[in-house]
């Protein structure tokens, strides 16, 4: 049985597919049906739509469209003879052309039951399929607030599940201390003070007008270099219920950019529970026993595989960016088969015929099959009892986990001789 992780990357590899599909006219069809409604009165309503489409000028998008609702009609009539009802969160379905070569037709269909229920009875004809509700329901539901500041700048930025946003960079244009003394240096401290002063009203405006409007903000960390931070927080310039959601002040080196990812980085206890601090620290891991060369940590899919297939693997680390099949090529000279590792099976196939077997020289090879490199690491993964990570590319450590290991890595129980 598919784990929560690994049904959440394939729902999100999903909608990545469906949104990389473009119909050459209005003739991809999204249809979003909601919790307990009748399917017979969509099924009803589909078919008045295909009276509808008969009216379409041109006559590729009219076949296109009417073939598609044919196939989204026929699914929906099955679906209620095997389950009779809707989905407790509903359904979505998408039809269309998705052919990529001019005049060629190929209506596909798709359906999802979301993780969350859909609230949006939807028929939409578009060039494209509509699949922003469903992404709404995978988005990251607790937001952090983050301010770096000292007594030159401050960062404004929010922290959603893996994503750092900068709200606002502000500046307060306050020179350095005055070298002279007596009553000129005094003077020039009380002017200092006002314009800190002021600095600090600007900041708590922005925290107080942004925090405010975040239903779902779970906490504020707040760091900088120096007393700066510390005094902002004692002048009481901040309301009160974004007050209560700071959790933390820490120091950092920077106040710019800089220092709000070293308040992420540092921010471990508050944020233990967040996808980018459990992500963050799995990668260092990772990296670490990279260093150490304890021979714990092994990337690459061979290797990768070559572990798994020992029952050497703890956690296989995987990058939701990883988009790779492993075909089975066949030679019809001598029936020798091996496998091959594509980034895209048509090319291979493309390419065969210019291909000797490995085996007798011959070039006669042919692909038999045809498989998600994913979902055999995930399988292996199943049979071994390890467990399976995906790795985004939101956070630094996901794009460098990416870049230099290609995304795939593991951890490992022990070392193999």
């Amino acid at each position: 049985m598919p784990t929560e992780s690994r049904k959440l990357y394939e729902y999100k590899r999903l909608l990545d597919e469906l949104s990389s599909k473009k119909g050459r006219g209005t003739e991809l069809i999204s249809v979003y049906i909601t919790p307990g409604f009748d399917l017979n009165q969509v099924v009803q309503q589909l078919r008045d739509e295909q009276g509808t489409a008969s009216n379409i000028k041109s006559k590729s998008t009219r076949k296109n469209v009417i073939s598609a609702l044919d196939r989204i009609i026929n699914f929906l009539r099955r679906f209620i003879e095997e389950r009779k009802h809707t989905p407790p969160n509903g359904m979505a379905i998408f039809s269309g052309n998705i052919a990529e070569e001019e005049g060629a037709t190929d209506i596909a269909l798709y359906w999802i039951e979301p993780p969350e229920p859909i609230t949006v009875r939807m028929y939409r004809c578009d060039q494209e399929f509509v699949i922003e509700p469903l992404r709404e329901a995978v988005e990251p539901k607790e937001t952090v607030g983050l301010l770096a500041i000292d007594s030159k700048e401050a960062t404004i930025a929010t922290l959603r599940g893996k994503h750092t946003e900068i709200v606002q960079q502000l500046t307060s244009g306050v020179w350095g201390k005055h070298g002279k003394g007596g009553q000129s240096a005094r003077r020039f401290e009380r002017i200092r003070e006002v314009v800190i002063h002021e600095f600090m009203k600007r900041v708590a405006e922005v925290m107080n007008r942004e925090f405010s409007d975040i239903p779902d903000l779970k906490a504020i960390i707040v760091g900088g270099p120096g007393p700066t931070k510390d005094e902002f927080l004692k002048k009481g310039l901040l309301h009160d219920r974004v007050q209560r959601k700071i959790k933390a002040v820490l120091d950092t080196g920077y106040s710019d950019e800089q220092g709000i990812k070293e308040l992420v980085n540092k921010a471990s206890e508050v944020l233990a529970d967040l996808d980018v601090m459990k992500e963050k620290s799995l990668v260092q891991r990772f990296m670490s026993e990279i260093v150490k060369g304890r021979g714990l940590v092994t990337y690459g899919e061979k290797e990768v595989r070559r572990y798994l297939e020992q029952g050497a693997v703890d956690v296989v680390m995987i990058s939701e960016a990883l988009r790779t099949r492993r075909v089975r090529v066949h030679c019809r000279k001598c029936d020798h088969e091996f496998w091959e590792t594509t980034q895209s099976p048509k090319k291979l196939a493309r390419q065969l015929p210019e291909m000797p077997c490995p085996k007798c020289g011959e070039r006669e090879l042919e692909i038999t099959d045809d498989i998600d490199l994913v979902e055999e690491l995930c399988d292996l993964a199943d049979k071994t009892g390890a467990r399976v990570e995906f790795i985004s590319r939101d956070t630094e450590e996901g794009r460098q986990f990416w870049e230099a290991f290609r995304g795939i890595g593991a951890i490992l129980r022990y070392q193999l001789a």
